[in-house]
């Protein structure tokens, strides 16, 4: 085993070591090429895990140092295919000045000697924040140390490393095998949002696990106040909740809205308004990747449909519960997933809050999807040929029909024995 996933591993970190050497925004070609070498490396190494039961661990330790090194060429780059790191440092930045992110627009010209080089990169400038307060206060905690793009390059890789770690002790604890984890820590979609972007969503993928874990392990508070603070992070996971239902006490639950009331109340009280900041413009005017809205969208007309992605979710957790299969790992994955789905906008890092639940045969597709979202990188080449921030017709066929593909390959094997990653 050890012998096999070695020289993937290599081959998943040399494919980062060229991609960190790149500008993705005019290279883009060639890195979805080296991207899509990395992934098929990648399911290799999954399969391998997968397919056999490995007798000791020797050796895992190397294929997480090669996790590391996956990780290390692009931690000190600065990020092209994502700005939203720049908006983080401002959000940080103008909360040490005591200002409101919910409030504050970046381009107006009364904040202009706020802004430093960096915060000047950020997006949409005309728009105050839409990330909820959790992810604030981590702002404002990082940005109190420092406001680089490092420090918070290096804040969400300790959280990242963090889930790893979790998930490696997990495993071992339930009985299945540590390898496992590297479904996880080599899965280059992980790598490149979270060491190369700096996507804020390793808070939740964080928060998320903690919150799986406990509940497993029969520490309810943890488990409620986990799953809020993720909600506190970005909403995704409130399509969890049926997954609690009557497995934490009432205590519990009142103990976990207490908390995220507390968490919110300083940014809530000054203006008395709810802190979603532009939330409600990303649902009306945000589009992108969002296939399945899209179609809903041209049948049915109405400001209701962004609820779409929250009914979804909430339907398949509820199956799951009322089925009896909610202590399963893969039943955390599939509301996200079904969520995810049906919205207006999906980013590949936002796949990134399924992975931690992805070692069962069952979510291959949601896996498969994790691989082939990075194919809607190709936007750059058409923003840069045509000025229009839109996917074509094929990336979104090899997107979506590789995730058809395996599922009816699921489908085929569903009478077979468990193939759960050992």
């Amino acid at each position: 085993m050890r012998n096999r996933l070695l020289p993937i591993g290599v081959a998943i970190a040399a494919a980062m070591a060229v991609i960190a050497r790149c500008d993705a925004r005019r290279d883009v070609e060639v890195v979805l090429a080296l991207m899509a070498a990395a992934s098929a490396a990648y399911l290799l190494a999954v399969w391998l895990v997968s397919s056999r039961k490995p007798a000791d661990t020797r050796g895992l330790w190397l294929c997480l140092a090669l996790a590391l090194a996956c990780r290390a060429p692009l931690l000190p780059v600065e990020p092209t295919l994502s700005d939203d790191i720049y908006r983080y440092v401002w959000d940080g930045r103008l909360q040490q000045r005591g200002l409101d992110p919910y409030t504050v627009v970046p381009n107006d010209p009364a904040f202009a000697p706020v802004h430093t080089d960096v915060t000047r990169k950020l997006n949409q400038p005309g728009m105050p924040t839409l990330y909820p307060p959790v992810a604030e206060w981590v702002f404002r905690g990082i940005a109190a140390v420092s406001e680089s793009v490092i420090a918070f390059k290096l804040t969400f890789l300790a959280l990242d490393i963090t889930v790893m770690l979790l998930l490696w002790r997990w495993l071992a604890r339930t009985g299945r095998s540590p390898w496992g984890v590297l479904v996880y820590a080599w899965n280059p979609l992980v790598i490149l949002e979270i060491a190369g972007s700096g996507h804020l969503d390793s808070i939740g993928v964080l928060l998320v696990t903690i919150s799986f874990l406990a509940l497993g392990a029969s520490i309810t508070w943890l488990a409620a106040v986990a799953l809020v603070a993720a909600m506190g992070v970005k909403f995704l996971p409130i399509v969890l909740v049926p997954l609690f239902w009557k497995r934490i006490r009432v205590r519990d639950a009142v103990f976990a809205v207490v908390f995220g009331l507390i968490v919110a109340a300083p940014f809530a009280l000054p203006s008395m308004r709810l802190p979603v900041g532009s939330l409600s413009l990303y649902l009306e005017k945000w589009r992108f990747n969002g296939f399945f809205y899209g179609l809903a969208e041209h049948v049915i007309k109405t400001r209701w449909l962004s609820l779409l992605p929250a009914v979804a979710g909430f339907t398949v957790a509820l199956w799951i519960r009322f089925r009896g299969l909610h202590e399963s790992r893969s039943a955390w994955a599939w509301p996200m997933g079904a969520a995810l789905l049906c919205m207006n906008t999906v980013y590949p890092w936002y796949l990134l809050w399924l992975v931690p639940f992805l070692g069962e045969f069952e979510t291959l597709p949601l896996l498969v999807w994790t691989q082939s979202a990075l194919a809607t990188y190709y936007v750059f080449r058409v923003w840069a040929s045509t000025a229009v921030w839109d996917i074509p017709w094929w990336v979104t066929a090899l997107e979506f029909g590789s995730v058809a593909i395996a599922a009816i390959w699921v489908v085929i094997r569903s009478r077979q024995p468990s193939h759960e990653v050992h």
